[in-house]
């Protein structure tokens, strides 16, 4: 499936907040998503996180169909630089084409472009877990960490089809490999 990954820009959250909306309600067992997108945007402005998103193109036509939010971390332990998920989601109808591997691999990208050495995240759903534990250490209940061999391997594959995305994820063994 053809795909497109960019940077949120602020006119976007109005699709994201609908998207957060059916996340909140899938996952949280909530109702609606309590927070406006006015302060949705304001918060994004200030640049207290970061969002990817990726769209599905089909026949010239972008359909925004999920996002990531993150944003930079400090592992004190080791004095690195990294990225931990704030949350991460993909639209029902567009599980299982391998977007959520791309925006990782693009979010990897960008981190090791910074110089950062790591990527945190818990997963919600046995899906993400699944995800999360192909390429990522666990650590906690349901904390995985991706830094070393792994995390570069992972941004190597951005930009790339989803295919051979998957087909080129890291083993969580290149975690232990500088």
């Amino acid at each position: 499936m053809p795909y497109k990954i960019s940077t949120a820009t602020i006119d976007e959250l109005e699709i994201v907040a609908q998207l957060m909306s059916d996340y909140v309600r899938q996952n949280l067992n909530m109702a609606a998503w309590p927070c406006s997108v006015e302060i949705f945007k304001r918060d994004y402005s200030s640049g207290c996180f970061r969002m990817t998103v990726i769209y599905s193109v089909d026949r010239n036509c972008d359909r925004l169909v999920g996002f990531a939010a993150w944003m930079p971390s400090y592992d004190l332990h080791h004095c690195v630089h990294g990225a931990s998920f704030i949350d991460f989601y993909v639209a029902p109808a567009y599980r299982g084409r391998g977007l959520a591997a791309a925006l990782l691999c693009e979010i990897a990208a960008e981190i090791t472009r910074l110089g950062w050495d790591f990527m945190r995240g818990s997963a919600m759903t046995g899906r993400a877990s699944r995800l999360y534990a192909r390429v990522g250490v666990c650590f906690g209940s349901n904390e995985y960490n991706v830094s070393g061999k792994a995390l570069r391997q992972l941004a190597s594959l951005a930009g790339l089809p989803a295919r051979e995305i998957v087909r080129g994820l890291p083993t969580k063994e290149m975690n232990y490999e500088p």
